[in-house]
Formats: structure tokens, C-alpha cells, sequence
């Protein structure tokens, strides 16, 4: 892959791309459609899957949690995901926070306020057995990004750490391995990146796209924020990146789109990546009047206008 224009603002050796007209970089030998942060929004996650469908398509599904929580379609959004995969699309999930919520489990590092509690009671009442058995299995981190049969990618929803969390209420989940804050200080993810087993780590939570670059060593200090543009391709071939696609169902960086990254996967003897950032529209009011229907707590339908 040649590499065309040096963006300053990133570090030495990360580089824009050619992108294609549909905004995304020159095709790799496999695309992995990354998201995460859905909660119940099917009209949000319908609009991400025609748009990346429409845009290079997508080999695998990487969903990084919080597929549940605040909207009210946690069963359609379950069952998507379950469609995607009987398909013959590799769909790698892990839970969030709203899942082990919504299962009725407290995390102590992740204490909810009373609006979001309300909505995943109301998504706990409202789930199918069917849904409840997905959730369940929902690992809190997975490795994807096989290559040569090693994988490159950790996937979680909040940073993982070195110790565990005990569920003290439930023994229905293993302890879990992630600290859900909304902090990006790069002291969270440096220790996260020492304790992962892979090059590269995908979360979500903080509901803000982000990339990350680290030393390809495993050691302290050497961060970098990458500053990424809307539907730029961006390649990468040394160091290690948090990357974090921001939410498809409730984006919370001032842009009320839906909120999506495609990563190009590299084949054997390659180091390179390709990141793509991509924001789309969908219909907020559809997902506003449903909530408003359902009776879910007004400030959380308000706030998708906003994108706050």
C-alpha cells in the first residue's frame, strides 16, 4: 500500500491513504465492520449496516458492548446481530457495562445514575429469553484479527486491567477484566496496552471515536493522540493503537450521527492496518417517538438530537 499525503498531526510513519470515491481506503485483503455502544437503537445500527454495505462491504462484525441500554430494541438489535452471524458473517461480541446491568449484575467500578438505571430496567422487562441467553455468553473481552493464526486485535468494552472485579450479587458472569471510566487519560490506556496480549486494542464506552498510538515496545510513555478525519482511510504499519469507533446508537462528541470504523485487516507478512472513520445519518426521530411510546426517560431520547 503506497502512502500519499503526511498528515502532521500524526507521529512519524502513520500516514493518510488514497482513499476510493466512497470515501474509504484502497480495499485490503479483509474489512472488519467495528462497533459498539448500540443500546437498543435498530434504526441507528440498520443505517451503519447499509452504509458500510454500500461503502466496500465488511468480512466480520466486531461488536464492542453496550449493545443494550437506554433505547427500546434491544431484542431487534439482538436479533440483527444474530442474523448477521447465521448468514455466515463472523459476528465477535463482548459485553458492557449496560449488559451486566441489564443481567442484573452491579459492577462496583461502574455505578449507573438513576436514568440509565430506569432504561435498563425497562430493557431487562423487556428482553426475550432468546436475548437474555445472548447476553449471558457475552465474554468481557475477545481476540479477533487473526493473522498466521496469531490474533492482533483485543476487543473490550471499557480499559482492561491487570486485576479483576468481583460481581458480588450474581455468579452468573465471570469477574470482570475491564474498568468502565470515561477517562482517555493515557495513563488508563498505557496499562491497558501492557496487559493485553495482542498489538492492538478495540474498545468503546466513552461514546467519542479515537485513535491511539503507542510504542510498538511494551512500555510506558510514547503516546499519541491521532487526530482522524470523517471518511479519511488512514494505514499504519508500526506501533500499537487503542482504537475506538465512538457509538452507532448514542454518540455523545456533539455529532448526533451514528458513529462506525472499518479496519483493514493485513495479510500474512504484513503489519499494516487501515482505519476508517465514518458518520451517518439515520432517522432520530424515529428512535426518539419509540422511546417516547415505551415511556423511557425523556432526557435520553432529547439527547440524540444533539449527539450529547
Amino acid at each position: 500500500m503506497t502512502a500519499s499525503t503526511h498528515i502532521p498531526a500524526f507521529p512519524p510513519r502513520a500516514t493518510e491513504v488514497p482513499v476510493a470515491p466512497d470515501g474509504l481506503a484502497p480495499v485490503p485483503e479483509r474489512r472488519a465492520l467495528v462497533i459498539s455502544d448500540i443500546h437498543s437503537n435498530q434504526v441507528a445500527l440498520d443505517a451503519v449496516l447499509r452504509d458500510a454495505r454500500a461503502c466496500g462491504g465488511f468480512d466480520e462484525v466486531w461488536v464492542l458492548g453496550d449493545i443494550v441500554g437506554y433505547g427500546p430494541q434491544p431484542n431487534e438489535v439482538i436479533q440483527c446481530l444474530r442474523d448477521l452471524s447465521a448468514a455466515g458473517t463472523v459476528v465477535t461480541a463482548v459485553g458492557g457495562n449496560h449488559e451486566h446491568a441489564v443481567l442484573g449484575v452491579y459492577h462496583p467500578l461502574g455505578g449507573m445514575h438513576s436514568r440509565a438505571s430506569a432504561c435498563a430496567d425497562w430493557n431487562r422487562a423487556a428482553l426475550t429469553e432468546a436475548s437474555v441467553a445472548f447476553l449471558e455468553v457475552l465474554p468481557d473481552m475477545a481476540e479477533a484479527g487473526f493473522r498466521d493464526g496469531t490474533p492482533r486485535f483485543t476487543l473490550a468494552h471499557g480499559a482492561p486491567c491487570a486485576s479483576v472485579s468481583k460481581h458480588p450479587r450474581t455468579s452468573r458472569r465471570a469477574p470482570c477484566r475491564c474498568r468502565y471510566d470515561y477517562s482517555s487519560d493515557f495513563g488508563v490506556l498505557d496499562r491497558s496496552m501492557r496487559v493485553i496480549g495482542t498489538p492492538h486494542l478495540v474498545v468503546g464506552h466513552t461514546h467519542e471515536p479515537r485513535i491511539a498510538r503507542f510504542p510498538r515496545r511494551r512500555q510506558p510513555g510514547g503516546s499519541t493522540i491521532i487526530q482522524i478525519r470523517e471518511n479519511d482511510g488512514y494505514a499504519f504499519d508500526t506501533g500499537r493503537f487503542v482504537i475506538n469507533p465512538g457509538s452507532v446508537g448514542q454518540p455523545r462528541d456533539g455529532d448526533p450521527r451514528a458513529s462506525y470504523a472499518v479496519l483493514g485487516l493485513p495479510g500474512s507478512g504484513s503489519d499494516a492496518i487501515t482505519v476508517t472513520h465514518r458518520r451517518v445519518a439515520y432517522d432520530v426521530s424515529a428512535i426518539q417517538s419509540e422511546m417516547m411510546r415505551v415511556r423511557l426517560p425523556l432526557e435520553m431520547a432529547t439527547r440524540l438530537s444533539f449527539g450529547e
